[in-house]
């Protein structure tokens, strides 16, 4: 994956290490599930989905950037497990449309496709609750979608997008009632920016960008004492 764009083989690099990440982290998203089920198992739901995307993908790896986006939406879809599955494989299904057709894709095709994911998510859902996986991709996307029209580098757009998933996430508490009861965030939106947060970590040198990440974006706190302490 270069700076500026990413072709099908630096999409599937990306989305392993966003795979390898989110399942890293099972057992933190597992704890955080309280909504809409407290039954534990977001991380691991999410984590099947995400394994069965990434099945898919890894079978077209050497295919344009619209193939392989293609096929990690259709496993997910296909794989999808739980209300948080679910909506992540809709995320990616609205990704997927948004590029489709391309060869590579830079930064402002990406913001594109995030926002078409939130709104693919949103659509997919009867009575859509803010405060769960969904405020985080709706707020993330329209970071991303900004920070695009500055500058259209992957890299910066991935980064932005991360700053604000993590925001997003520390609020979720405020706009669910039976998270802030429970001393959580969102488990869904504490998920996604794994996600993002892995895919950040390949771009910019996986073990060694952690302190590049960390000066305004990586470490999303679990729990609403360490959110507001400050």
């Amino acid at each position: 994956m270069t700076r500026r764009s990413c072709d099908g083989p630096g999409l599937l690099a990306a989305f392993r290490a966003a795979a390898a990440n989110l399942e890293d982290h099972v057992d933190e998203i597992d704890a955080l599930n309280v909504y809409p089920v407290p039954d534990g198992d977001t991380g691991s739901n999410m984590v099947a989905t995400v394994r069965a995307a990434l099945e898919e993908a890894e079978a077209v790896a050497g295919e344009p950037a619209a193939r392989v986006a293609s096929a990690i939406s259709f496993g997910a879809m296909m794989g999808a497990r739980g209300n948080s599955g679910v909506i992540t494989s809709q995320i990616f299904r609205g990704m997927a449309e948004a590029l489709g057709g391309k060869r590579r894709f830079n930064g402002l095709d990406l913001a594109h496709a995030m926002s078409e994911g939130a709104k693919a998510a949103y659509a997919a859902v009867a009575k859509p609750v803010e405060g769960t996986i969904l405020t985080v991709i709706r707020e993330s996307a329209a970071a991303a979608v900004e920070a695009a029209e500055h500058d259209d580098d992957i890299e910066a757009v991935l980064a932005a997008t991360l700053a604000a998933a993590e925001a997003s996430v520390a609020r979720t508490p405020s706009l669910l009632p039976i998270l802030r009861e429970a001393g959580v965030v969102d488990s869904g939106g504490q998920g996604l920016y794994r996600l993002f947060e892995g895919a950040l970590l390949h771009l910019l040198g996986g073990a060694t960008a952690g302190a590049a990440v960390t000066r305004s974006q990586a470490g999303a706190p679990a729990k609403v004492s360490t959110l507001v302490a400050h």
